[in-house]
């Protein structure tokens, strides 16, 4: 897909004169015969109509909130985080009924130093389910269990530290204290459950949040300068009411596991959120896909995004690009320098691991002829009409006149030392399915193995470095499916993608695992500083509940 198809939907989206004017005049377009000749594929008259009407309803007008900060104070930040359902108003026809972290979508930012100790006690207020399914670990199953996570933190994953394993029924409390290293890099990072059966419940109703870890990129004097914007990306996925419905364990071919039939695409728990800027201004925008498993390609009409980090792991110096492409867990941080008065609107192509052919995939079809599902879409995950459709996510209006701002040239660069190789692995993202029949999906796996908690994990020595090839294996009846690599604790050094080597190699602890069977990531990583159990999964989390997770542990 061409890029230039982002400019074609702002552009079709801004007016000169107001933006609820524009908004008006787009949803007089959405029932004329002209709409048909609208540049946007697979966006139909009713889904764009719909579309309009959402954003129109919506917070079109509002000012984008920012979550509430808790910093930590004297080297710790200590924090009661209480997860239960709530109804939070996002700016949609009515108030939306769902999972909460303390009543707010998303969680509240917490912000700390390396050095701290991040203390948390974790209440679990969420409703006990009155006739619970069988706990099978290849289907959804106790999805009002929770633990938490500290996705992309380099920290202890024993113990009360970051530890999944952990299990938090309803009513029960957990404490948690996570010391971080003093070496730890600055960034984003960010919080989210992690118990396996109900993660992807949890994450797609909008429990997640921030954590910013202050550093060596906040004292270059340009990014000091520039106003800080947190944009908690999310895909909240509710039933035709707004309303989170139950996981089905068991569908049938016409359901899916984890149901919805509106996905709602908000940015820090609004629709359509307005940012303002005066031409030549900069800004620092802090961006986390904190989607279930949602691929997000953005692109801001007519401005360039000068990238400074990713995953919370900065660059050598800014890199200017048209858009940016956030697999689910990924954040990149990014200078935003405004250009001349206007609106201007950040564009979300969305796309998912049966359709991921969006820009910057790598290996995304030409926009002269778009790829289609292969074969038979995924058993239990369908999608509806206009979920992956493009749309505006946020406004940005540049107006009046303020100081000149510049823009760094170089950068504190998070670039360790990979140790010498100890080891070579090679594994593989599988798909399991009926040997009587392949049209049945069985479950997700590694090496053709669905996660179990009784199995013996990958055991890594400490204080040495490996290099793994993951590859995304055959599946006889999805042709097309991506994946994403997350690893625990560490993160990794990507030296090859598809066999390819890299010209640069990505530093990342989230990462796409592109669509054709055998395409594969190699990367380095070092285990260093802690011992202890984790996990490596694929980070659309429906099929890490599916079975796509493993152990690793780390032993002295």
């Amino acid at each position: 897909m061409d890029p230039q198809l982002f400019d074609d939907v702002a552009k079709a989206l801004a007016t000169p004169t107001s933006r609820r004017q524009a908004l008006q005049l787009l949803a007089g377009l959405a029932g004329a015969s002209a709409l048909s000749a609208l540049p946007i594929p697979g966006l139909d008259r009713g889904a764009l109509a719909a579309l309009v009407q959402e954003v129109h309803e919506g917070n079109a007008s509002g000012a984008l909130p920012q979550p509430k900060v808790l910093k930590s104070a004297n080297g710790d930040l200590a924090v009661t985080l209480t997860a239960r359902p709530g109804v939070v108003h996002m700016g949609a026809p009515r108030p939306v009924k769902t999972y909460t972290y303390d009543n707010v979508v998303p969680g509240y930012t917490w912000e700390i130093n390396p050095g701290d100790t991040l203390k948390v006690d974790l209440v679990n207020h969420l409703p006990t389910i009155p006739h619970p399914p069988a706990m099978v670990m290849t289907r959804p199953h106790e999805w009002t269990w929770t633990n938490l996570h500290t996705h992309g933190l380099h920290v202890s994953p024993a113990g009360n530290a970051d530890n999944i394993f952990l299990d938090i029924a309803p009513g029960e409390t957990q404490r948690y204290e996570i010391p971080l290293p003093a070496h730890h890099p600055g960034g984003i990072f960010w919080y989210h459950p992690h118990r396996h059966g109900a993660v992807t419940q949890q994450v797609r109703a909008g429990m997640a949040g921030m954590i910013i870890v202050r550093g060596d990129l906040d004292r270059v004097e340009e990014v000091r300068a520039a106003k800080e914007q947190v944009m908690v990306l999310q895909a909240i996925e509710l039933g035709d009411d707004l309303q989170l419905l139950d996981p089905i364990p068991n569908p049938t071919t016409a359901q899916a596991f984890f149901p919805r039939t509106k996905v709602l695409y908000t940015v820090n728990g609004v629709l359509n959120p307005r940012i303002s800027m005066y031409p030549g201004e900069v800004q620092r925008w802090r961006l986390l896909n904190a989607a279930e498993g949602k691929f997000m390609s953005l692109r801001l009409a007519d401005h360039e995004l000068h990238v400074l980090a990713w995953d919370g792991l900065t660059l050598a110096a800014p890199e200017g690009v048209e858009l940016v492409m956030l697999s689910a867990g990924n954040r990149v941080e990014v200078l935003v320098k405004a250009g001349k008065p206007g609106t201007y609107h950040l564009v979300l192509k969305p796309g998912s691991s049966q359709v991921p052919d969006i820009p910057r995939m790598p290996g995304a079809a030409p926009a002269a002829t778009p790829r289609k599902m292969a074969m038979a879409p995924m058993p239990g995950m369908p999608l509806f009409s206009d979920e992956l459709a493009v749309r505006p996510i946020l406004t940005l209006e540049v107006a009046g006149s303020g100081p000149a701002m510049g823009l760094p040239t170089s950068l504190p660069a998070w670039n360790p030392p990979i140790l010498p190789i100890a080891k070579r692995r090679r594994f593989a993202f599988t798909v399991q399915r009926s040997p009587a029949d392949d049209t049945e999906f069985l479950s997700f796996g590694v090496d053709g193995e669905p996660f179990d908690p009784a199995d013996a994990p990958y055991r890594v020595k400490l204080g040495t470095a490996e290099e793994w090839t993951l590859v995304n294996a055959y599946d006889s009846r999805l042709m097309e499916h991506a994946h994403v690599f997350h690893i625990h604790t560490n993160p990794f050094k990507i030296t090859k993608i598809n066999g390819r080597t890299l010209a640069k190699p990505l530093w990342r602890d989230t990462f796409v695992l592109t669509k054709s069977a055998g395409d594969s990531l190699t990367f380095e990583s070092n285990f260093v500083d802690f011992t202890g159990k984790f996990v490596e999964h694929c980070h659309v989390l429906s099929h890490e509940d599916l079975g796509m997770m493993s152990a690793v542990e780390v032993i002295p």
